[in-house]
């Protein structure tokens, strides 16, 4: 199969184009959804890979954003207290 978008070459089962990240006729249909995420040769694996990561959604940790938030809290009060002051 083609892809309709950039016109390459992809997996007859690939949901996304491994090249320019844009849905496949494959993305609507309720079979099977084993999702090929990179099946190009290793010679263009690392433009690949950065297309291939676009389309794609990131969770993160609700944890993880207040754990920076009192980090960065507590640098900025550790500053606050240990700075040069210029009277």
């Amino acid at each position: 199969m083609f892809c309709y978008n950039c016109g390459k070459e992809i997996d007859d089962k690939a949901i996304v184009c491994v090249h320019c990240g844009v849905e496949t006729k494959n993305m609507n249909k309720k079979e099977d959804k084993n999702i090929i995420i990179n099946n190009s040769s290793s010679a263009s694996s690392s433009s690949s890979a950065s297309n291939s990561v676009k389309g794609m959604k990131r969770h993160y940790s609700l944890a993880l954003d207040l754990l920076m938030i009192f980090i960065t809290g507590g640098l900025w009060i550790i500053w606050m207290i240990i700075r040069p002051k210029y009277y």
